[in-house]
């Protein structure tokens, strides 16, 4: 990250010292975009991560439940084996747990922090076998068993959509290239154009039509 950050000051200072403030901007816009774009992926892989670890680990706390262990000792039991990144966001309602916060809040705590509705769900059943008993194994597999089949669809509508995907990031970042491009190589054209009163007019429009059409690209190839 920090060198993401150093790289980007650096190609922003190249570019103003090449074509003065505006280039310098141009490319400080370009270069944040694209980094923003980064993050948001790095931010979508871990999440994903996290969700398809969740089936594997409620199917240690069946196996420990039918051994005959209770759902809280299960829970905590099946949380060693669990590897990263799901195990430090167990570790945190592990912690909430040992000071005396009830499991569904602890998991819809982190549900907030990660943003993850799986969490949510998995803290209610559990507070279900908890506080009124009945067959917590069979609700966790069964949950366990539909976790897996969305994940399932899920990678299969992926798969559909690459190429969706791909045209969208593209069409986004096309326009920015190339704006970027004139304004570092040329300058003085953008100059004019922000001195002229209808220059200035279609540029504030083309970065209003830019900036609607990233977002609804984002929101179309987002779809899940």
């Amino acid at each position: 990250m920090l060198v993401a950050l150093a790289m980007l000051v650096v190609v922003a200072s190249f570019a103003g010292s090449r074509g003065g403030a505006l280039a310098c901007l141009a490319a400080l816009a370009c270069g944040g975009t694209m980094l923003g774009v980064w993050l948001a992926s790095r931010i979508q892989r871990r999440r994903l991560r996290i969700v398809r670890q969740i089936p594997s680990f409620l199917d240690g706390i069946v196996r420990l439940v039918t051994l005959g262990n209770s759902v809280p000792a299960a829970f905590q039991s099946a949380l060693l084996t669990t590897e990263e990144p799901l195990r430090s966001c167990l570790d945190h309602v592990s912690r909430m747990l040992r000071g005396g916060v009830e499991i569904d809040r602890a998991m819809m705590h982190i549900a907030k922090i990660y943003r993850t509705e799986e969490f949510e769900l998995v803290g209610s059943v559990l507070r279900l076998s908890v506080k009124y008993g009945g067959r917590a194994d069979v609700m966790l597999e069964r949950m366990a068993v539909f976790m897996r089949d969305l994940e399932q669809a899920e990678r299969e509508l992926t798969a559909m959509s690459s190429e969706t995907r791909l045209s969208a990031f593209v069409l986004v970042m096309l326009p920015i290239g190339i704006g970027s491009f004139v304004v570092m190589t040329n300058p003085k054209y953008l100059h004019g154009m922000w001195n002229d009163p209808s220059g200035r007019t279609l540029l504030m429009v083309a970065f209003l039509l830019q900036l609607g059409g990233s977002v609804w690209l984002y929101r179309m190839a987002r779809l899940r």
